[in-house]
């Protein structure tokens, strides 16, 4: 398996998910299928760490195989990318004691880009655009509902150290957004 790369960057899967996992991976093979400006389509993130003096710093990072990890914080190597980033708990979907029908989990799915490489030609902000082609695609693939959606540079990656981050990536020509959805599975043991 080749090193960790971010100037070519790939998106590993996994040879048979279940779960949560096969659910991601069912939605992470389905963007980068249908939507031809996104270089990467990163399945689940996990929260990653390290210290830095006395603080702890805090970022997404994707298991890219091979025992390594990398980051997906922003990337001015790709024109765009995005990953999964699931919020503990997942709860039953029953609504009375008995056998568990299934289960619901809210997972983030989160996009950065940026515009120039995207397209070049338009000098404006297109991530309306951008954000318009993504739920198509979510909608056109079911099984999920969309919750909120977020678009500050603050709320894209909250929960991470957005200070580490260089400011410029935050700006235009990139931009980013999170969608929040409720992923549902069943019970495969019922």
């Amino acid at each position: 398996m080749a090193a960790v790369s971010y100037t070519a960057p790939f998106a590993p899967t996994l040879p048979a998910p279940v779960g949560f996992d096969a659910e991601i991976q069912r939605l992470q093979l389905a963007l980068a299928a249908e939507l031809s400006w996104l270089a990467v389509s990163y399945g689940r993130a996990t929260r990653g760490g390290k210290k830095q003096g006395n603080k702890l710093i805090t970022f997404p990072e994707v298991y890219h195989g091979n025992g390594e990890y990398r980051d997906v914080l922003p990337n001015d190597n790709v024109a765009a990318q995005s990953f999964f980033y699931p919020r503990d708990p997942a709860t039953n979907l029953a609504d009375e004691p008995g056998p568990s029908v299934g289960l619901r989990m809210d997972c983030d799915l989160i996009f950065w880009c940026n515009l120039k490489k995207i397209d070049p030609t338009k000098p404006y902000r297109f991530e309306a655009e951008l954000l318009q082609d993504v739920l198509r695609v979510l909608n056109q693939e079911g099984g999920v509902l969309i919750k909120r959606v977020f678009t500050s540079a603050e709320e894209v990656y909250r929960g991470f150290s957005v200070d580490t981050v260089d400011e410029q990536f935050l700006r235009h020509p990139f931009c980013g957004f999170r969608i929040q959805l409720e992923l549902h599975v069943l019970n495969m043991l019922c």
